[in-house]
């Protein structure tokens, strides 16, 4: 069960994302870095209007909209970069890879460890766990190169490098992950349209579908758990871009938003809640600097469920898989879904299911669509054509041949997804329903799913994701004797529930869902709020939790009291529609 809550003045409007301009800067500026520190902008060196590095540090407040000095950098510098980890702003990227410590109490910089490469030209940059990631830049053996900067110990790291070279890039951080798009590897070379990703607990990049329009020079920035990326040039062209796009890890594609009110390049963004400062930029081709100070507000909606996924043993007969959803609003939802199999071994998970088969039912239990096989489609229901291309552009095909997959336009109602095994096989499947249809009228409502719990590596375990700027409150159940009436055999006697986030923490638990646990989230007693919201299980042995969730990666993990096994249902509920 993956939930994913997508949430979707010169003020200028677009589309429920808000253009401002802010007090101009004291001076101009391009190939400039910027930081957040404590709800202000401090803007780091850059080139100014005749193309001189400058040791300026400006700062904006946002409150004010002012703008003051801070004292200035060791020595002028351009293309350089910066970060705030642990409440403090850093500067390096620049001269022979010095690093500086700015101290707020003093107005003052000190100098630090310098990084092993200098990341000169605009490196990206991200913070995980208040720790500093730079990758790609010159200065570097092949602009590919990872380090990573710990405060505490005061020590530069190199790490695996990426797959593409370049400078003049943008990163970012999600869910601890470190994102680095665009860029270019010379002035003689074409922009890179690469997406990758960097995982800190494998040490390993994966490519990612790649950014609509090449360019470097650009800005990225994140809020709501997105990737938001903006302007930046093409050298080989002479053209300076305004494009806006935006990433979704959740469902792993870009969406292209209006531009911004004036392209720039050579340019640093830095967020702020759900503001992100843009100030400066080139205006034309080269050296070019401006003082504008373009900000962008993400218009942040109300949290609505959505992508679905869970994994689980899939038996045969009663015991196979069978997660439902609803699509709730006025307007169809496109969706695509998936029932994966062979691709799971590659994460380490035993006992994959070889070959797993796909059906779509409606409310009424009439099967509207089926697949085995995503790479051939089946002609039936609501598929009324070939679906292949689409599955493929949709950047959710399956990575395996034998996994299948159907893309579905669907009113709303209440739908199912039954995965089996072909020829009765049994084994560890996934099932995953991914909105591929953001901005339309309708969401994908109240999820659950329904398998056969077994012990160890063959328990039930969904994850949802809740995005946005508002928190989500949710009741997660572990269904089983209740079961029994509905003429479900050998349902799980007595359920528990536990509830982890992104990083894997425990954060909430139950057994019997009239008896409250303690610890987590979970601080006072839960019994009276379960039954007033409506979904108070049937039997005292099911769990239950309610819980009011930020923006993050959440799984639910459902297991049988002293490793009992049978039928269970797991589902989560959103409790402020």
């Amino acid at each position: 069960m993956l939930l994913c809550l997508i949430l979707v003045s010169i003020g200028r409007t677009q589309n429920g994302y808000t253009w401002q301009l802010g007090a101009q800067m004291p001076g101009p500026r391009q190939e400039l870095a910027t930081g957040a520190l404590n709800g202000n902008v401090y803007v780091l060196g850059g080139f100014d209007a005749e193309g001189h590095s400058t040791d300026t540090v400006l700062v904006y407040y946002p409150t004010t909209d002012t703008w003051t000095l801070a004292h200035p950098l060791p020595y002028g510098v351009n293309h350089n970069s910066a970060a705030v980890a642990g409440g403090d702003l850093y500067s390096f990227g620049a001269g022979g890879g010095e690093l500086f410590v700015y101290n707020q109490n003093t107005n003052s910089w000190a100098a630090r460890a310098s990084s092993h490469y200098v990341h000169s030209q605009t490196a990206a940059v991200g913070v995980i766990d208040n720790k500093i990631y730079v990758a790609g830049g010159t200065g570097t053996p092949s602009q590919r190169e990872l380090e990573v900067y710990d405060p505490v110990a005061n020590t530069w790291t190199v790490k695996a490098p990426m797959s593409v070279p370049r400078n003049h890039t943008a990163g970012g951080v999600i869910e601890g992950k470190f994102y680095v798009v665009g860029g270019r590897a010379s002035d003689f070379s074409g922009s890179t349209d690469a997406l990758e990703v960097y995982d800190p607990q494998t040490d390993l990049w994966s490519t990612r579908p790649p950014m609509p329009t090449a360019r470097s020079g650009l800005a990225a920035a994140v809020v709501d758990n997105e990737l938001w990326v903006f302007g930046g040039e093409d050298v080989l062209d002479f053209v300076v871009h305004a494009e806006v796009e935006v990433y979704n890890p959740a469902t792993n594609s870009w969406r292209q938003l209006p531009n911004m009110p004036a392209g720039r390049h050579g340019i640093w963004a830095s967020a702020i809640g759900n503001k992100i400062y843009i100030p400066g930029g080139g205006v034309g081709p080269g050296g070019s600097a401006s003082n504008t100070n373009q900000i962008y507000t993400v218009e942040t909606a109300a949290a609505n469920l959505g992508n679905i996924s869970t994994r689980a043993f899939v038996q045969t007969g009663d015991n196979v898989m069978i997660g439902g959803f609803i699509v709730q609003g006025t307007g169809t939802k496109r969706v695509i879904i998936r029932a994966i199999g062979p691709e799971l071994g590659q994460y380490g998970v035993p006992n994959p299911l070889a070959d797993p088969t796909l059906e779509l039912h409606d409310g009424t239990g009439a099967l509207i669509g089926s697949n085995d096989n995503w790479q051939t489609t089946i002609l039936g229901g609501i598929i009324t054509h070939d679906q292949v291309q689409e599955i493929q552009d949709s950047g959710h095909a399956p990575g395996d041949a034998r996994e299948s997959a159907i893309i579905a336009d669907l009113p709303p109602g209440n739908y199912t997804a039954i995965v089996r095994g072909v020829n009765n096989t049994t084994g560890v499947a996934l099932v995953e329903v991914y909105d591929i249809g953001a901005g339309t009228s309708s969401i994908l409502g109240n999820i659950s799913t329904r398998s056969f719990v077994q012990t160890g590596d063959n328990v039930m375990i969904g994850g949802f994701i809740v995005q946005g700027t508002e928190t989500k409150r949710v009741i997660i159940r572990a269904i089983g004797p209740e079961l029994s009436q509905y003429g479900v055999p050998n349902p799980l006697a007595n359920p528990t529930l536990e509830l982890h986030d992104g990083p894997g923490t425990l954060i909430a638990s139950n057994d019997n869902w009239q008896t409250t646990i303690i610890g987590g989230i979970i601080t006072q007693d839960q019994v009276q709020d379960i039954m007033n919201s409506g979904h108070a299980p049937a039997d005292s042995s099911e769990s239950a939790i309610i819980a009011d969730l930020p923006a993050g990666n959440y799984t639910a993990i459902v297991r049988g009291v002293n490793s009992t096994t049978g039928v269970a249902l797991a589902e989560v509920y959103d409790l402020h529609q």
